[in-house]
């Protein structure tokens, strides 16, 4: 292709300032055949080091120029006094236009000779560089100026003033090419065949392309993760300032609120609390409570169960339990709840010290805080507890999370919290998730996106299947363990068809299995993240039902790197609808 890299999957610009040009040649179509070329990081300079090689932003090339350009995001910063240049926000000292020149005396002295040996495609070839500050304007005292062979020349500069209106990329390659073509050094010259072009094209391609391999991509996902996810660590010092409130802690998903829940166990158990920790989903708590050793939590401290799983827990009761109604949500958010209250043995009543829920807006009804309320010393009036929960996004249990979360704040002394960032996901993970919900776009601290998300469409079953399959094998091929991937369904049929489609290479469980992509309905994965996240949608595919949108939501907001989504594409004029909106 003659633009590189041709697909961005998987592909990492170190700034988006070079994302953004990027973006603009794409948009442009300028490189529509192989005339002309364009490459993003090539490792083309001699560092003096064998163990560092020196990189190029961009390398423009047709059959008459090969032009050398250096990217600045940010403010750029000049001090004419020295001839200094200072870039990365003006912070630090470094000279862009050396750099490009550099990549230039390189190719042209060392490179094209070695590989066109006795051709001279050097001497007929002309070379030229450019620098571009897309984020702000040339500085005015910058003045021409030459050092040595390096001309220093603002016609040379792009700026913000350049970046605006429409074919912004297109007018600076012409203006480059127009002011090189006919400088002195490049008088003569004749230019290259198409097949001299195209050689020299596959040189830089198989040589010189610098891309970070994956393993060092999805490393950078988790810390960018771990990073932003520690800023969020502010509002449990607000539990500090409120020692008698209760905290109820509100946010969408990748907020941190699990993470922030169990940081807050680990506290609680260090003041010599007991403390119980509950969620709704039993696949969260089973993987939470492989956590408890990296915390440092003395045995004894801590008990981790999942909401109906404690309320059916034998040992808290003094009297048989009923028989279970699965399909019958009564039983579980009402009758389950009030027998437990009215069961509970004496020894058990007011237990623990301070109580955690995850996952709250499942929890949050009359009867099951009731319940959970029994178990903490001095109930809830103690303001002992604390809430982490998203009614907004991920409700897709309780008809009540509204109306009790009222009652909640005016019934106990509370401080809600607001958690408004999301940490996990990137800008595409959201906009695609709110694309196929009609829920709002959170705004999220991670802006670069390697892997961008997707919405795929699918004519029939079997299409979706084939799609499924070579989407898992093109993730292998990029280097991406097995585990690193979980497969969610919609509907719980889909489940056992995709296991089916290779029983060795999946598995039906929740948790990460060695070498193995974990196969299970988006409820059963509430709660749980994984790197890539292939979304199977729901047959009927229905806007109006929110539950359903809810789901979809869930679904979109598990991946750290990337999220996909299958939809029939019967349904594909509702989205396209909901985008267009949306832009």
């Amino acid at each position: 292709m003659p633009i590189s890299p041709s697909n961005i999957q998987g592909y990492r610009f170190e700034s988006s300032a070079e994302r953004r040009i990027y973006d603009a040649a794409v948009k442009e179509k300028l490189f529509a055949n192989s005339a002309k070329y364009l490459f993003h990081s090539l490792s083309l300079c001699n560092t003096g080091t064998s163990k560092l090689k020196g990189e190029i932003d961009f390398v423009y090339m047709d059959s008459d120029c090969i032009l050398f350009l250096e990217v600045k995001g940010g403010a750029v910063k000049y001090d004419a006094s020295t001839a200094d240049w200072y870039v990365m926000g003006g912070t630090k000292k470094g000279d862009p236009f050396k750099q490009a020149y550099d990549g230039l005396f390189q190719t042209r002295d060392y490179h094209l000779p070695g590989l066109f040996k006795g051709f001279h495609v050097s001497g007929r070839l002309g070379f030229g560089i450019g620098v571009m500050f897309p984020d702000c304007l040339k500085p005015e005292d910058f003045t021409r100026r030459r050092i040595s062979s390096m001309e220093y020349e603002p016609d040379l500069v792009y700026d913000h003033s350049d970046a605006q209106g429409e074919m912004s990329f297109g007018r600076y390659i012409d203006r480059l090419k127009a002011y090189w073509t006919a400088h002195p050094q490049n008088s003569g010259r004749s230019g290259i065949s198409s097949k001299e072009l195209s050689t020299i094209a596959d040189f830089f391609r198989r040589s010189f392309h610098f891309t970070l391999p994956v393993i060092g991509l999805l490393d950078q996902a988790v810390k960018d993760q771990q990073h932003f996810t520690r800023m969020q660590m502010y509002s449990l010092d607000t539990l500090d300032y409120n020692p008698s409130r209760a905290a109820l802690i509100q946010g969408g998903p990748g907020t941190g609120k699990t993470i922030l829940a169990l940081e807050l166990l680990r506290r609680k158990c260090e003041e010599g609390k007991k403390v119980l920790f509950v969620c709704y989903n039993k696949n969260l708590i089973t993987h939470l409570r492989t956590k408890l050793s990296l915390l440092g939590i003395k045995e004894g401290f801590a008990e981790m169960r999942h909401l109906h799983g404690l309320l059916r827990d034998q040992q808290y009761l003094n009297s048989q339990l009923p028989g279970i109604r699965d399909e019958d949500s009564d039983y579980w958010f009402t009758e389950l709840p009030l027998f437990f209250n009215k069961n509970l043995r004496a020894e058990f009543r007011g237990s623990f010290d301070y109580l955690i829920i995850d996952e709250g807006q499942d929890i949050l009804n009359e009867y099951q805080f009731d319940a959970l309320g029994s178990l903490l010393k001095g109930g809830l009036d103690s303001g002992a507890f604390t809430v982490f929960m998203d009614k907004d996004f991920q409700n897709i249990y309780n008809t009540d999370a509204e109306e009790y979360f009222s009652f909640l704040k005016e019934a106990y002394p509370t401080v809600v919290l607001p958690l408004k960032l999301n940490c996990r996901n990137t800008v595409s993970m959201i906009k695609t998730a709110s694309v196929q919900t009609g829920l709002p776009k959170m705004d999220c601290l991670r802006q670069v996106d390697n892997w961008p998300s997707q919405i795929k469409y699918y004519a029939s079953e079997k299409d979706r299947d084939n799609q499924l399959m070579a989407r898992l094998s093109e993730l292998e091929a990029h280097g991406i363990c097995r585990e690193e991937i979980s497969i969610l369904c919609a509907d719980k049929s889909q489940v056992g068809q995709v296991l089916a489609l290779a029983p060795s290479k999946l598995h039906s469980g929740a948790l990460k299995e060695k070498n193995k992509t974990a196969v299970l309905t988006i409820h059963a994965y509430k709660g749980l993240e994984n790197q890539f996240i292939l979304t199977l949608g729901p047959v009927n595919y229905d806007p109006s039902n929110l539950r359903q949108m809810h789901l979809l939501y869930i679904a979109g907001t598990r991946a750290c790197v990337q999220g996909t989504v299958y939809i029939d594409r019967r349904f594909k004029y509702l989205i396209e609808e909901r985008y267009d909106q949306m832009n």
